[in-house]
């Protein structure tokens, strides 16, 4: 697969509506390469997903890039080749795929569908990106994206991602995919996977910018070890 560099992420983010305001956040680098904990695969994962950077398949929702750096949480070294497996709801907290129906309860249409899934792998600065959009919220969970991180085929980690609540409550209550859905029930903080306190959400906090309330850009460092992290969040 052909690298994506600096100007395809532009011509991409042009092609999602995401302003070149973005473009300070997609050069940010680590300060600190902490571990990147495990959290629960959960019950939605679907083993079929397929490599591709544009993942939205038609869904409705705010066009969102996710960019993701891989380092060598002893090095800080950008890791190359690593393959990132994401998934995530739609607008309305709908998994995709075949899977336990209680991640896409009443809609047999998504389960013939791939929505919100894929894989993309790092280049040689450690960076893979997505077109998305912003998920969706179902009850019981804060807004989330799940991913695991593999190398040489290998899973090194499986963990989760998550954003801040105040943006979370702004998108759910302006967008019109969203906003017949405005408040979600869980907080970060109440989350029954990564709740408790601030400090234990912090590690795993997307750095986020929304573009003129039109779109959204969101960063994260994974830092991972080449055999399984022997951490939990």
């Amino acid at each position: 697969m052909p690298e994506l560099n600096r100007r395809d992420v532009v011509l991409k983010m042009l092609a999602a509506g995401l302003g070149l305001h973005a473009l300070p956040l997609l050069g940010e680098t680590p300060a600190v390469c902490t571990l990147t904990c495990a959290q629960t695969l959960g019950p939605c994962y679907y083993s079929g997903t397929v490599v591709r950077p544009n993942i939205t398949e038609g869904r409705a929702g705010l066009p969102t890039l996710l960019s993701f750096l891989v380092v060598d949480a002893d090095t800080c070294q950008p890791i190359a080749n690593a393959a990132i497996d994401i998934w995530h709801t739609d607008a309305q907290g709908i998994y995709s795929a075949p899977i336990n129906t209680f991640c896409n309860p009443n809609d047999a249409s998504a389960r013939t569908m791939a929505f919100c899934r894929g894989i993309q792998l790092t280049g040689s600065d450690g960076q893979a990106h997505f077109n998305t959009i912003y998920p969706g919220w179902y009850s019981g969970r804060t807004t989330h994206i799940h991913a695991t991180i593999r190398v040489n085929g290998n899973a090194t980690v499986t963990t989760q991602f998550y954003f801040d609540d105040a943006l979370s409550d702004a998108i759910y209550a302006a967008h019109p995919s969203y906003s017949n859905r405005p408040v979600k029930d869980t907080t970060n903080l109440r989350d029954n996977v990564i709740g408790g306190s601030a400090a234990r959400v912090a590690p795993y906090l997307f750095a986020s910018k929304l573009i003129l309330g039109k779109s959204l850009v969101a960063r994260k460092t994974i830092a991972i070890r080449t055999s399984p992290t022997s951490c939990n969040a």
